[in-house]
């Protein structure tokens, strides 16, 4: 019998730049194997499979290092947002899912005025048991990620 009560929600934000937002959400949108090369560290492949970027439906994979290991995740894009900056992707195979039954995985851009916006990722997820630890590595990556975008941008604009 499946154990009951292990969906989870993890969600954490931080600030970047305004000129920054549209740049974070066009990279996951329509160039994410642009991140391999801002945040190599993090990112170190990002292949389309399948589709379009930027299109639900496409199928993306992934070659990350977290927590020093390497690892791989392929996604499908679930749903784009143009006009609220929201992307969802769902994984369909790879590393995590050895310890999850389900990992979804959605980012948004929120404006807090003229000079700063907030990137949100939200994680939901599903653990396989109880002994399976929450998946801030994964959280805290993918917000560094967005403070790298962010820097790397405006490190560009000062060129």
């Amino acid at each position: 019998m499946a154990a009951t009560g292990l969906k989870r929600k993890l969600e954490g934000e931080i600030e970047i730049r305004v000129g920054a937002a549209d740049v974070f959400h066009e990279l996951y949108q329509d160039k994410p194997h642009e991140i391999s090369n801002i945040h190599p560290e993090f990112v170190q492949a990002c292949d389309l499979h399948h589709g379009a970027f930027g299109t639900p439906g496409s199928i993306i994979s992934w070659q990350y290092t977290l927590d020093g290991k390497p690892q791989i995740g392929k996604e499908i894009i679930e749903m784009v947002d143009e006009k609220n900056k929201m992307i969802r992707f769902k994984l369909i195979e790879g590393d995590l899912l050895e310890e999850y039954n389900s990992f979804v995985l959605t980012s948004q851009v929120i404006s807090e005025g003229d000079e700063l916006c907030l990137v949100k990722w939200i994680l939901e997820y599903e653990k396989k048991h109880s002994g399976i630890s929450e998946p801030t590595t994964v959280l805290d990556a993918l917000l560094d990620a967005a403070k790298r975008i962010d820097e790397h941008h405006h490190r560009q604009d000062k060129q």
